[in-house]
């Protein structure tokens, strides 16, 4: 046959004989699910297993309706100190907590924040809202604070001259929605113009004094003088503190599990609150006040990193709020609003069109906040998170869950997935009454939010699809396959390019009748195969030409050259050089694909490792909600791949500024988003640039 020498057969023999055979020498590759590509905190099989089964959603705080509730009644009550409103033209509040001990007594006073006194800023996370404790603020004795804020306050107390600190719950009226808009503006400047940023993590021995600490009075060096301890023997001459806190740490982290991230490094405020500080922040544990660094030390073990981002964010790089976004996906926040609101201080520039206002509803916030990133971005991605189902909650389908945000340099792909060529065209519009609805429309019935209207290309609708049941079972033994001569199994892969054959079966799909577009209609699905296993953290471009100079005996390639003479023909394919080589990609992953689509977890031995990754030794995962993907063909036999939701007769467009194809499903005056698509032959721009050309024209899409 023309073409490039093409040889699949050794390169497949060998990878199924390489199964059976297990070295003990290096680690294994793992395919596993975690919520984003990092070193986990675990390396145990039943750990990435129990991780696999793990939604990535933000974990509710403890009776978290009842908490709000709580927490509004305290505001309301806490409101009854203030003599008057702050000016919302740069004054704030600062607290002057009194020197001694016993119960704390405490005053307010007001200052331009362009020249008030030098002052300290308290960064913390409010604990537990069932614990709560009085102090006396200006004379007021039934000024209500968390238990975990009351202990700071007592740690902080200094025994001999008063402490000037911003607090934020005492130094803003939190029932004043004004007045916390403002302050939220602010926040980044109140931390940048302190004297010091003091992080309280919480008390850990409560009958403990307060340890001695290093000052070295008013002086502009204090802020480096405030330590109880350093790391090294001076740790050591202190109780040993090195492993105490260490342990504390550890135990702190281990309970924030199961208490909704309580804890200070995973609370989402205390990003902008760290990042704008002068220096670097002093850090109280109960008794004890440490440096950064000794605290950095401390969180960092040999295979884990608790503060990855803090580091980066001290390096002053400017960021976007959607890179915001995904770096702080995983900090956790007790307002929803405060998933935008508290990174708008550290966004590239200092400017958005965002204003913090509490008096908006959620959903109107977050449909602004996706409006500004698609605009801001030039591009839809931000609309493809990590979700399977994107009904329910309250919210439009087209909003993005923004604790599972996809990078967008994964959803470009290694090969630079740019189907929707162009600047997005979108607005948003107004919301339907609830009694216009759609009777059939689930989503509709939980989102009467704004609906996003954008400019799109229909490609055709959906005409059949695989799901995980049509699809073989993997091969158990591994080294088998090529000795059984085609006898199935128990439906359990017997031979290569089964999973190819099966597929285009049930997708019925015949290659011999011609498009009604000019496009390639390749089959890909080695090309599919390869995006669901790596998420497009791997190129099919480079693993074609990894595959291309695979050297492959007579034998094999004989072997080879009637298995894709058969489906060729059954199909009507025509074999081009690229083609022969997508189906020995298909033959090289389809048992890794198998067991990942059927197991979500699959692990190698290292001779098999290295087949499939060629010189690549990074550790790669497979996300929990890319694995649950399928094919499907659209009318006109494209074949694509897109989430296990899909339905028949669902549509693939293509919207101007999108990466990736989305498919959505009609109902009837609007659509709803089901999620994103891969298909090759449109991956690059092809069906936007016959657009430009007229062969094609497109049309206004309206998202609900």
């Amino acid at each position: 046959m023309a073409g490039p020498r093409v040889h699949p057969m050794r390169e497949v023999r060998s990878m199924f004989n390489l199964f059976g055979r297990r070295s003990k020498s290096r680690p294994k590759l793992v395919f596993s699910a975690p919520k984003e590509p990092q070193t986990p905190s675990l390396s145990t099989q039943d750990a990435l297993e129990q991780e696999i089964s793990q939604e990535v959603v933000e974990p509710p705080l403890p009776n978290e309706s009842q908490m709000r509730q709580d927490r509004e009644a305290v505001k309301a009550e806490n409101a009854k100190v203030y003599a008057r409103d702050l000016d919302l033209d740069g004054e704030i509040r600062l607290l002057r907590i009194q020197p001694g001990s016993g119960p704390l007594f405490a005053s307010l006073e007001y200052a331009s924040l362009d020249s008030a006194p030098a002052y300290d800023a308290l960064s913390y996370c409010w604990g537990a809202q069932q614990h709560m404790e009085p102090v006396t603020i200006d004379d007021k004795d039934d000024f209500r604070l968390s238990r975990h804020l009351h202990s700071a306050m007592l740690r902080l107390r200094r025994p001999d001259r008063v402490r000037l600190i911003w607090i934020d719950v005492i130094c803003v009226n939190q029932a004043n929605i004004a007045e916390r808009n403002r302050s939220v503006q602010l926040m980044w400047k109140i931390y940048a113009n302190a004297h010091r940023v003091i992080v309280w993590v919480g008390e850990t021995e409560p009958e403990a004094p307060t340890c001695k600490r290093l000052f070295a009075g008013e002086t502009q060096h204090e802020t480096q003088l405030v330590w109880c301890t350093q790391p090294g023997l001076a740790a050591l001459e202190h109780d040993h503190v090195t492993k105490k806190l260490g342990d504390i740490l550890q135990t702190l982290e281990w309970q924030s599990a199961t208490n909704g991230g309580d804890v200070w490094w995973k609370r989402l405020w205390v990003i902008q609150e760290f990042s704008r500080a002068k220096h670097h922040p002093t850090v109280y544990v109960g008794p004890h006040a440490i440096s950064w660094a000794f605290f950095a030390q401390l969180m960092r073990t040999e295979s884990h990193d608790r503060l990855p981002l803090f580091h980066h964010l001290r390096t002053r790089e400017e960021q976007s709020l959607l890179q915001l976004l995904f770096m702080a996906k995983d900090f956790y926040c007790s307002d929803p609003r405060d998933r935008i609101y508290a990174l708008l201080g550290l966004v590239k520039g200092g400017q958005t069109t965002i204003l913090p206002d509490y008096s908006e509803p959620v959903p109107r916030v977050y449909e602004d906040a996706t409006l500004y990133l698609i605009q801001s971005e030039g591009n839809l991605d931000v609309l493809l998170d990590g979700r399977l189902e994107r009904d329910g909650g309250g919210y439009p389908t087209w909003v993005p869950h923004f604790t599972q945000l996809r990078d967008r340099a994964l959803v470009r792909s290694k090969d630079g997935y740019e189907a929707g060529l162009g600047e997005p065209s979108v607005s948003l519009v107004p919301a339907m009454r609830r009694d216009s609805l759609h009777l059939g429309c689930a989503a509709c019935h939980t989102a009467t939010g704004r609906a996003l209207r954008l400019k799109a290309v229909p490609f055709g609708n959906i005409a059949s699809r695989s799901t995980e049941n049509t699809l073989p079972a993997p091969d158990s033994t591994h080294r088998t396959i090529l000795t059984r001569h085609g006898q199935i199994q128990k439906a359990e892969l017997s031979r290569p390019l089964q999973t190819l054959e099966q597929v285009l079966d049930e997708l019925k799909v015949d290659f011999s009748h011609d498009t009604a577009l000019p496009l390639d209609r390749a089959a890909g699905i080695g090309y599919l195969i390869l995006d669901y296993m790596f998420g497009g953290i791997r190129s099919a471009v480079d693993e074609y030409t990894r595959i291309d100079h695979v050297r492959f005996g007579d034998t094999e390639k004989q072997r080879a050259v009637r298995e894709m003479d058969r489906l060729a023909a059954k199909f009507g394919i025509h074999l081009t050089a690229a083609r022969k080589l997508d189906m020995t990609l298909t033959a090289v992953w389809e048992n890794a694909f198998l067991t990942v689509r059927h197991k979500a977890i699959y692990t190698p031995d290292d001779d098999t490792r290295r087949l499939l990754l060629g010189d690549h030794q990074e550790m790669y995962h497979v996300s929990a909600k890319l694995r649950r993907r399928d094919f499907f063909a659209t009318a006109d036999g494209f074949i694509g791949m897109g989430p296990a939701t899909l339905e028949v007769g669902d549509e693939v467009i293509v919207p101007f500024g999108a990466s990736r194809p989305f498919i959505v499903r009609n109902h009837g005056d609007h659509y709803v988003l089901i999620g994103d698509a891969v298909v090759p032959g449109i991956m690059s721009g092809q069906l936007v640039n016959l657009c430009n050309e007229g062969s094609v024209l497109a049309k206004d899409y309206l998202l609900r």
